[in-house]
């Protein structure tokens, strides 16, 4: 009879689940690296990591003056003009042809030497800057300490084409500090000018007449609202350029250039 009972209880009982194998623990693959299309050059410092044999490993090589590094067992290895991936791809072949079964190589640049830029004109710290990388116009300001108070409202990359001819590109502030200008690359050679600021002159019905920093797609409308905006006297407008009077009556759209003086006039009741 209790053995009855017994069995009658446990038949009642709620029912366990059967325990399940712990998650997995094996981590998620990670994203694959963007490849780096810059081109080492002489004097960048790289390192050369063969996997599992650290006897055909090479830490820290400079590429000499005649653009290859020495490696171990294969012996000299072409590293300028190529990138770390055509590198990597040069030494797996040598070393699969004789030495490894399947190596697994790794090219990193440590350092980079090779390529310089100038940068001149109103940064805080001007001369030669190395180009890191694929560097942008942006990174390598910063390298100068940015551009001063007193710097224009754009600046000019100079650079030599494949035949030798002078290209200039012309980059406004405006894009530089909001940040639209990171994907202007530099090249090895690069000059990047940064002028001082130019001005423009405005005087008559406004609230502060003065002199004014000029910038790229200054109008009418955008000087008087620098000049604090038009007085309730306020009348014509003219636009002065080169000692002549251009534009007696400018419209707010009128476009403004550097040292042109803007008058405005009081208007007659």
């Amino acid at each position: 009879m209790t053995t009855i009972a017994l069995l009658l209880l446990l038949s009642l009982a709620p029912q366990q689940a059967p325990p399940q194998p712990p998650p997995s623990s094996q981590p998620a693959a990670p994203a694959a690296a963007a490849l780096d299309d810059y081109l080492i050059g002489v004097a960048d410092i790289i390192t050369v990591t063969v996997f599992g044999e650290q006897d055909a490993s090479r830490p820290n090589a400079t590429v000499d003056n005649d653009g290859t590094i020495d490696m171990p067992y294969i012996g000299r290895v072409k590293a300028a003009g190529r990138t770390a991936r055509m590198v990597e791809k040069e030494i797996r072949d040598r070393l699969a042809e004789k030495y490894l079964l399947n190596p697994s190589v790794s090219v990193e640049i440590v350092k980079y030497r090779s390529k310089t830029v100038s940068v001149q004109g109103y940064v805080r710290d001007p001369g030669q800057k190395i180009l890191e990388g694929n560097a942008s116009l942006i990174s390598v300001l910063a390298q100068a300490g940015y551009m001063t108070l007193d710097a224009g409202s754009y600046v000019i990359i100079s650079r030599r084409d494949a035949k030798g001819a002078l290209e200039q590109i012309r980059v406004s502030r405006r894009d530089i500090e909001s940040g639209l200008a990171q994907n202007v690359q530099l090249k090895d050679g690069d000059t990047v000018l940064v002028p001082k600021a130019e001005t423009f002159f405005i005087n008559g019905q406004v609230r502060a007449p003065g002199s004014y920093t000029w910038e790229d797609g200054l109008n009418v409308e955008r000087a008087l609202t620098l000049a604090g905006g038009a007085t309730e006297r306020a009348g014509s407008i003219s636009i002065d350029r080169g000692g002549k009077t251009i534009t007696k009556k400018a419209k707010k759209t009128d476009p403004v250039q550097a040292n042109d003086t803007i008058r405005v006039g009081t208007r007659i009741f």
